[in-house]
């Protein structure tokens, strides 16, 4: 718009036949006005080394952009996107490449044009990472962990990790018509029905176990929703743990309808009701698949189970989640102050449940003590912290990589530039290098407490989340 200014002016200079001398004093008088634009001006670039002269100049047009996490609380806050850690392969494993990819994103890819602005490709680069970005572990999560291996601490303040005489244990299975998928030859059922017996088979013998399934009557067809959305049943339990009994039990699960997560919850806390948190320590187990599918509301019956005199660790397993599934059952897990663990195949659902048979351990040595001076694992559970840490930094890895995929692809098929390439390039990597520097501080923070007394170091954690949780 200002060179248009200045031609016009130039031009009417020219029509009145204005001297050269007349042309000078014009300009002089438009540059002490800021109206005259220098050859050193179109070139001004910002410290980022992007064109500042069009940035924005060349359209009218507004980007409403999120802001990039800047540490890793903020990155940890984010929801994971819809292709997070999706290798871009087809079904033979040979890798997508160019329109095959950007037919696999589709409509979820926002348009860019072809001669970005600045305010443009911040956009767009923000859009294209919301698709790719992955769940982090942030201070939060970490408390909660520890806490959770911590269990039976008399350092921990929260009855509901103080060990009690009495220790339960409900399993709440997901029977949806997904869990009928196959991972590796086998179905999701079978597989999370030989984890939940290997699990069994560790617990100590004075544990009452639970197991309780929910959406298996029906089918998942529209009018066998209501039959399904309120089927749940305890099918062993509240007993100690019969192998035979309970693989009886068991063996009835068939995948069947739809997913009423919010009812396998309230009536899990009718289930542990007669179990005061006083005397008894209280652990859930959510194993699913996926989203909320009828109208429970699992996040407000989270919340008030967690709320009541039962006093229970909830707990969440996403089993083949996708991200969607993913964002739904941790905001459960939240709702409880639980934890949400994510796991992708058997040997990683068997993970998870290792995780209850140490603290079930933990509780059977207590009990043969008749005290809480127990042996914390101190090393352990530092080892485990810093697994998050690893975690986080392979998630960042991928997530970069995941982005230098769809800009080739874009490239390759001339949707964008060489230039708008470079740009977008040197934007991930500058992105992804500065979170990994966060990274690094976060872990040095995480040294830091673990220097000091175990005791003061927890205080610190809990302190921390208390801050956090009232500015939400």
């Amino acid at each position: 718009m200002r060179k248009i200014v200045v031609l016009g002016v130039l031009g009417m200079i020219l029509l009145t036949g204005c001297s050269d001398d007349t042309d000078e004093q014009e300009d002089d008088a438009l540059m002490e006005q800021g109206t005259v634009i220098t050859p050193d001006e179109e070139e001004t670039q910002d410290e980022n080394g992007n064109d500042e002269a069009d940035d924005d100049s060349h359209s009218s047009e507004q980007y409403d952009t999120d802001p990039l996490p800047t540490n890793i609380e903020e990155l940890a806050a984010l929801e994971q996107g819809k292709y997070a850690r999706k290798v871009f392969n087809n079904k033979d494993g040979a890798e997508l490449e160019g329109a095959a990819l950007l037919d696999k994103l589709d409509e979820d890819m926002p348009e860019i044009s072809s001669s970005p602005s600045k305010a443009e490709l911040d956009y767009f680069f923000r859009e294209v990472l919301k698709l790719v970005q992955d769940d982090y572990y942030g201070e939060d999560d970490i408390l909660k962990h520890l806490k959770f291996q911590l269990l039976g601490s008399p350092e921990l303040e929260d009855p509901r990790y103080q060990f009690k005489e009495q220790l339960n244990v409900e399993i709440l299975l997901d029977a949806s018509g997904s869990m009928a998928e196959v991972i590796d030859g086998t179905t999701k059922m079978d597989i999370a029905k030989e984890t939940i017996m290997s699990f069994m088979e560790e617990l100590p013998k004075e544990t009452n176990v639970a197991l309780r399934v929910y959406g298996h009557k029906g089918t998942g067809s529209e009018s066998d929703k209501e039959l399904s959305c309120s089927s749940s049943d305890i099918l062993y339990g509240f007993d100690p743990y019969d192998q035979e009994a309970f693989a009886q039990a068991l063996d009835k699960v068939q995948p069947a309808g739809w997913t009423p997560n919010g009812l396998a919850l309230s009536k899990a806390k009718e289930d542990l009701s007669e179990f005061s948190g006083k005397e008894n320590t209280n652990i859930v187990y959510m194993v699913s698949d996926g989203m909320e599918t009828c109208e429970t509301e699992p996040v407000k019956v989270a919340q008030e189970f967690h709320d009541s005199n039962i006093k229970p660790i909830i707990n969440v397993i996403g089993f083949d989640v996708d991200s969607e599934g993913q964002n739904h059952l941790k905001e459960i897990a939240d709702a409880a102050e639980g934890l949400y663990h994510s796991a992708n195949d058997q040997n990683e659902l068997a993970e998870e449940f290792e995780r209850v048979n140490e603290l079930a351990e933990a509780w059977e040595e207590w009990k043969k003590k008749g005290t809480q001076e127990l042996d914390l694992k101190e090393v352990q559970n530092s080892l485990d912290i810093f697994v998050y840490v690893t975690r986080n930094l392979e998630k960042l890895r991928e997530e970069e990589t995941s982005l230098e995929y769809i800009f080739k692809a874009l490239l390759s098929t001339n949707q964008i530039s060489e230039d708008t390439f470079d740009r977008l390039t040197d934007r991930n990597k500058t992105y992804h290098s500065q979170m990994r520097d966060e990274l690094d501080k976060f872990e040095e923070k995480l040294e830091n407490w673990n220097e000091d007394a175990y005791k003061e170091a927890l205080q610190e954690l809990e302190r921390k989340y208390e801050e956090n949780k009232g500015n939400k």
